[in-house]
């Protein structure tokens, strides 16, 4: 695939009143460790190494889009991908730290994620979520996704793939 289009700068701004404290940018290699620091402490470093480079070089090369988001002094808070697919693409990988959680710092990310795939003009999203996690779930399906599908990850907990026309 070949490098997305520059995007508009209005994709990477909340709506207006929304998280004013809060900004967001792509992804850049300086983001490995704060990211793995803040969002995915539980993962091992290595592991998430690997495939922040790998998603990187997706990034790079037009099979993603990450969106970073910081607050007023650029500490990373959240993180969230829209990863192409020649049919569609997939929301994935979205974190917010714990503190901020509750804020609609979440919601704000899907929405923009959502507003990129519409500008680049995919036909639908997917996201999954583990069926045990009905808080998110419940959020998934107030903007719009409804279940696809179900499947059993490797460590044996259920998931649900939700699905969204655009």
């Amino acid at each position: 695939m070949t490098p997305l289009p520059p995007l508009p700068g209005h994709l990477l701004t909340p709506p207006d009143g929304v998280l004013t404290d809060i900004r967001f940018r792509q992804a850049i290699m300086a983001d490995c460790l704060p990211l793995h620091t803040a969002c995915f402490p539980e993962k091992p470093f290595i592991q998430f190494r690997s495939g922040f480079h790998h998603l990187l070089e997706w990034q790079k090369n037009g099979r993603c889009f990450w969106l970073i988001g910081t607050d007023e002094t650029d500490r990373i808070i959240a993180s969230g991908q829209l990863v192409l697919y020649p049919h569609g693409a997939e929301l994935a990988n979205l974190a917010v730290i714990p503190a901020r959680r509750g804020e609609g710092i979440g919601t704000t990310m899907i929405g923009m994620l959502i507003a990129v795939a519409c500008h680049l003009q995919l036909p639908s999203l997917e996201i999954s979520v583990a069926v045990s996690n009905t808080r998110v779930l419940a959020l998934y399906q107030r903007l719009g996704f409804t279940e696809d599908r179900r499947l059993q990850l490797p460590n044996d907990e259920s998931a649900i793939i939700l699905h969204k026309g655009l």
